[in-house]
Parts: C-alpha cells; sequence; structure tokens
C-alpha cells in the first residue's frame, strides 16, 4: 500500500481493481500494482540463486582444497621429472651447487640445462621428490677445477691448490735469492680436470736456480700505469682493465660461443686500457663495422698480433685513432648492446682468433 502520508499536498491516490491511481498535479498516473509483486519476486528469486551459487563455489573450493595442494611440476628438456611445493628453495640449492660443486678444488658447475616450473594442483596422496629432482638437474654437470700455475717466464712450471700456498713457493726462491726469482708469476687457472698438485717444498726444490740464467724478454710499450702488471707471452704486459667478479667465462656454452670474458661491475666504474695501443673503433657495434650487439665498444691494437675489446659501456673516452697508454680509463662499466645486466665484456685476439683471456689474466 502507497503511503499518502508522505505525498506532496498536490497528489491524491485511488485504489481500484488492484490498480493505483495517483493524480500529481492533475495528472494522473496509473501504476498497476500486480506489476510491482511481480518485479519483488523476480528480485528474491535472483538473490535465492546467487546465495546458492556463492554456497555452491564455497563448497567445490573447499573440496579442491582437501583433496588437492598448490605445487609446481619441474620439467628437465621439455620432460617432467618431478613436484616440488617450494620451488625457490630447489632452485636456490641449485645455484648454490653450480657456484661451489661438492668436491675439493671446484670453482662451479656448469649445467647443460636448467630446470623450468609450472603451478599445478597435485593430489595430496601424491608426493613430492626435490631430492630426486635435484639428482637429475645436477647429474650433467660438468666441474670446473680450480688451481693455481707457477710460471717462469710465462711457461707453467708446476700446480699447487690455493694461491696462499703458490704465493709461498714465490716468496721462499725470491729469500733464497734464485736467479729466476724475478721471472716467476702465478697464474689462476680452470679446468675439466684436476692437475696433478705438487707440496710448496718440491716446487722450491724444482724451481731454484743458482746460476743466472740470461732470459730474451720482450720489449713491454711504456705506459702511464703504475699499479702492477703481468708479463705474457703476448708480447706485452697487462692490467685488469676493471676489478670485479668474473660472471661469464670463455668457451662453448649451451647459448654459442663466448669469446671472451665477463667481469661483474657497478655502472660506471671506470674501464681502464690492459695494454697500451692504437684505439681502431669506438662507438656504438653494428652489423655494419663488425661489432653487432656489442653496443658501447673500445677495439684497441697493441701490436701487430695483438687486439683487445671492451664492450658494453656506459660511455666511451677515447675516439678512433687515438693513441692510448697502458691503465689509461678509455670507458666506464654498462650494460649497452645485448647484455642483460652492468658488466664488461673483455676480449683479447690474437691474429684475429679470440684466445681466453684468463690465460694472461685474472
Amino acid at each position: 500500500m502507497l503511503n499518502t502520508r508522505y505525498l506532496p499536498i498536490s497528489y491524491t491516490r485511488q485504489e481500484k481493481n488492484n490498480v493505483l491511481y495517483i493524480n500529481e498535479n492533475k495528472k494522473r498516473r496509473v501504476i498497476k500494482i500486480s506489476s510491482i509483486k511481480k518485479i519483488i519476486v523476480g528480485v528474491r528469486h535472483t538473490v535465492k540463486i546467487a546465495v546458492i551459487l556463492i554456497i555452491a563455489i564455497v563448497l567445490i573450493l573447499g573440496i579442491i582444497k582437501l583433496t588437492f595442494k598448490q605445487t609446481y611440476s619441474v620439467s628437465l628438456n621439455g620432460e617432467v621429472i618431478g613436484y616440488t611445493q617450494d620451488k625457490v628453495a630447489l632452485q636456490k640449492r641449485i645455484n648454490d651447487y653450480i657456484n661451489k660443486g661438492n668436491g675439493d678444488n671446484i670453482a662451479f658447475v656448469e649445467l647443460k640445462e636448467m630446470p623450468e616450473y609450472e603451478a599445478c594442483l597435485l593430489k595430496n596422496n601424491i608426493q613430492t621428490n626435490d631430492d630426486e629432482i635435484f639428482s637429475k638437474v645436477t647429474s650433467s654437470g660438468t666441474n670446473y677445477y680450480k688451481y693455481y700455475a707457477i710460471t717462469e717466464e710465462n711457461e707453467e712450471k708446476a700446480y699447487v691448490k690455493d694461491f696462499a700456498e703458490a704465493e709461498s713457493v714465490v716468496n721462499q726462491l725470491k729469500e733464497k735469492k734464485s736467479t729466476n726469482a724475478d721471472n716467476l708469476g702465478i697464474v689462476e687457472k680452470y679446468s675439466t680436470e684436476q692437475a696433478e698438485y705438487k707440496t710448496a717444498e718440491t716446487c722450491v726444490n724444482e724451481l731454484y736456480k743458482e746460476k743466472k740464467v740470461v732470459v730474451a724478454k720482450a720489449s713491454i710499450p711504456k705506459a702511464s700505469y703504475t699499479g702492477p702488471s703481468v708479463a705474457t707471452s703476448l708480447g706485452i704486459s697487462l692490467v685488469k682493465p676493471v676489478s670485479g667478479v668474473i660472471t661469464s667465462r670463455f668457451g662453448t656454452r649451451s647459448l654459442g660461443n663466448h669469446t671472451g670474458i665477463d667481469i661483474g661491475a657497478p655502472k660506471g666504474t671506470a674501464i681502464k686500457a690492459a695494454a697500451s695501443g692504437t684505439v681502431i673503433f669506438s662507438g656504438y657495434g653494428s652489423n655494419t663495422n663488425g661489432y653487432n650487439n656489442y653496443g658501447n665498444v673500445v677495439a684497441i691494437k697493441s701490436n701487430s698480433s695483438v687486439t683487445m675489446l671492451y664492450a658494453h659501456c656506459s660511455a666511451l673516452y677515447v675516439k678512433t685513432g687515438q693513441q692510448v697508454s697502458q691503465g689509461q680509463v678509455i670507458g666506464a662499466v654498462g650494460s649497452t648492446g645485448r647484455s642483460t645486466g652492468n658488466h664488461l665484456h673483455f676480449e683479447i685476439k690474437v691474429n684475429g682468433k679470440s684466445v681466453n683471456p684468463q690465460n694472461y689474466i685474472y
């Protein structure tokens, strides 16, 4: 029933034969009461259906939760090898294995394939198998061993397990005034096979020389750099272009051949010329100039056979044709070109062929 107490004075109402008549300012409006009742019934019906649907959805979700658990399927080479509930912990375990291995003197482990994860629902009665997944992923890994070579005139003479032992050998030979002491060096090495190690005492006895040995030394270009340098068989000495962690090494990888080493360092870190020479290119790499994907790159020719390349720079401080001295700042670390993070890509080419920079430095 329409409450007339709240109608304006100009409203009048009549109800007859299930029809409500309202006179509004002498204009008559007709409202059928049966239509109003139908609308109310329709709304109530809709609300009931909505409540039933909500209850059904809650029941279905409850059944799913009781029957299944949220987990991740793990695939290797496109084949599902198991399930894990904590993909973060499993991947961290795999990453730790890559970085440390599980044996003596292992520097890192290279895996052919990395696992892929996909969220899924797994029945509660099916167990996850993280240990089995870890074993399958790491079974194809290649161990790289780290050790140190003691060199004489850049020729490797003996191998020891750690740097402290190698340094002890060199210091003992200097204290004994061995005539070859000034020609000794220490080189960090990586190999898929363990070297035949010697004790420090054996190394000293084998390397000690009483008589002076005359050795022809290659001329070293005059440089403005006053820090430590490493003599090499390239006919030049080298200094590290940047200090940092090697994030990718030289050699064949799953995505192709890596022609240099990557040294991670913050953006803007100064890059120094490893050796003096002539800048044969300074600019942004492309297919046209032969340095595609390198971003901002500097190439320096140090002698008739040796060229060094510094790539992905955020800034370049030298120009093509310019003469640079060893240790001179030539650019800044960046991530230009085909790069996933700030680092220096450093290459050494001998007669146009890429060689492993770690055979000479780092």
